[in-house]
This record gives C-alpha cells, structure tokens and sequence, in this order.
C-alpha cells in the first residue's frame, strides 16, 4: 500500500497558556500503510496563498478568535520555542532568554517568541529589553491582543497609565474577546486611574466571560458601593 504525504500550511495561530504565547502549528501529516511501510510518490496539498497575518474569529457560536500567521519557522525552532515555553513555565527565565533569542535570529517574523522574551525581560526587572520585543511584535501583527496586554503591564509597572489605558484599549477595539485585557484595564481604571466606572464596566465583561475567577466579583461589589449602585 502506497503511502501519501499531506502537507499541510505552514500557518502559525497564536494562543495563551499560563500568560506566555504559545504556538499551534500546522505540521506535515504523514500516512503510510498500515505496516508502516515507506513512503512513495508522495501527493502534496499546497496551501492557498496568504499575504500576512489574519485574524479569524471562532465558528459554532463559540467565543474568541486566532490570529494565523504566514511567517518561516523550522522545525529545529520549533522545537526550541516549545522548550523554551517549558522553561518559563519553570520560571527558569535567564535560558528561556538565550534559546527565544536563537529562535528569534532564525525565525524573525513570528510573533510569540518576541512577546515571550518579553516577558521574561520583565520577569528578570529589565523593562526596557521587554519594549523592544513588544513594539517588534507589534509591528508584525498591529493590535496583537497577547503583545498590548503585556505592554499595558508595562507601562503600568513604569508608571505610564495613560498610555498602559491607551493600549488597552486598542487593544479590546480590535480583539474584545481577548479578556485578559478587560481584567487588566479594569484595574489600572480602578487603582491607578481612579475611574471607577471604567473599572466596573470591564470588570463586569470579564466577570461575565469568566465566572471562574471568583476574585472579581469582589471587586465588582466594592467598585458598585463606591459609585453607590448597590
């Protein structure tokens, strides 16, 4: 039996997990015989077309949306991203610098491991190295919900709230299902900004998408006395 060989988009989509980017990449399928038998005269699906990166939201009436990009990534730096995911994980920060920047000079148009760097930067109090990648993720994919929500933390950690409220902002504008965002410009509003009532408001919509995190009702009922909507 003849084996076929699918390859699928070299598309990368963007998603969260424990606050880092994390890639979901589409990788060559390989289907031999049931014996495992070699491969012969494969049959290739080349994907269409793509200029740049796109944004798609969910289908089935489910929340939220993936950002697809078009960028070249290897399998060695995918390995690599995905080790050094691990490694942030751990908290092991100082290598997760080192391979993100390997991974960055072969693979420069992928945004999560300049907004995972980023991170890391923040982690180890050097702010500035963080910026750096953020804005170049930023230039990749204008708006990326993950990059914007890391800079506002930025920018609230370095005291600069009106620009931290600015990209939280922009932000939700593009991406308001992304609710980190709503969580985040909802407390730099109530404790930096003193607007409780941008506070509440983003409080609520997080609230409402993620009835799990039993902290923001609190903070709900406190901000709603506070404006006398008890």
């Amino acid at each position: 039996m003849r084996g076929m060989l699918t390859r699928m988009p070299r598309r990368l989509r963007t998603r969260t997990h424990a606050g880092f980017a994390v890639l979901a990449m589409a990788l060559s399928v390989l289907a031999g015989s049931a014996t495992g038998g070699k491969v012969e005269a494969p049959v290739v699906q080349e994907p269409p077309a793509i200029k740049g990166p796109s944004v798609a939201r969910l289908e089935d009436g489910r929340i939220g949306f993936v950002i697809t990009e078009v960028p070249t990534m290897d399998e060695a730096s995918r390995r690599d991203f995905d080790r050094a995911v691990a490694m942030l994980k751990n908290q092991d920060y100082g290598r997760a610098i080192d391979l993100l920047e390997k991974v960055i000079e072969r693979s420069p148009g992928v945004t999560a491991p300049y907004i995972d760097i980023a991170i890391s930067y923040q982690r180890i109090g050097k702010p500035e190295r963080a910026e750096e990648h953020l804005q170049t993720a930023l230039t990749l994919v204008p708006g990326h919900p993950v990059a914007c929500n890391e800079y506002g933390l930025l920018y609230r950690k370095t005291g600069r709230f009106a620009e931290a409220r600015a990209i939280y902002e922009k932000a939700i504008e593009r991406f308001p299902d992304y609710y980190p965002a709503h969580k985040n410009l909802g407390i730099l509003c109530d404790l930096y900004l003193n607007d409780p009532a941008c506070a509440l408001e983003h409080y609520e919509i997080y609230s409402k998408a993620r009835p799990d995190d039993a902290q923001v009702p609190l903070w709900i009922a406190d901000v709603r006395a506070r404006l006398g909507r008890n």
